[in-house]
């Protein structure tokens, strides 16, 4: 699936867990395809109002035996947040899916059909309080910006 399509499952239960949630990163699993498609998502969200993080994963059942068909399995993962959580800005929620991302590495020389195995594609929050996407290939880090200039956020 898709960035923006395990977005559409996980963000109401963030919003259930916390109206205020507010999101801190995204990644796909290592096995992140050409089309932008990945088997595996995670998202950490940060509830205020809770004083806590979630992980919600979305990943094939592991106890299917073709991971190929498998259904998804959503688990999640509370954690009492830290002071460094609760200071850290967050990612917009309106962001480019990850076809479109996926489509601008491949123009940029990634190859996600012949590069390394263990390749993923991750949104974060730099230090320098940009939003992006990135991805690693051959030890070359990616990245571009996470939202597109005309989405408004």
């Amino acid at each position: 699936m898709t960035a923006r399509r395990a977005w559409a499952v996980v963000a109401p239960l963030a919003e259930r867990h916390d109206p205020h949630a507010r999101l801190r990163l995204i990644t796909s699993g290592t096995d992140i395809s050409h089309e932008g498609r990945s088997r595996t998502w995670e998202f950490i969200f940060l509830l205020p109002s809770r004083n806590a993080t979630v992980m919600l994963s979305l990943e094939p059942d592991p106890h299917s035996e073709d991971i190929d068909t498998a259904p998804c399995v959503l688990t999640q993962r509370i954690s009492p947040a830290s002071s460094l959580d609760t200071k850290e800005p967050s990612l917009p929620r309106i962001f480019r899916d990850s076809p479109e991302v996926v489509a601008e590495f491949i123009a940029r020389g990634v190859d996600y059909v012949a590069g390394p195995t263990d390749m993923k594609l991750e949104g974060r929050v730099l230090p320098s309080g940009e939003a992006t996407w990135i991805t690693y290939y051959w030890d070359k880090e990616f990245a571009t910006p996470f939202t597109a200039a005309n989405q408004v956020l």
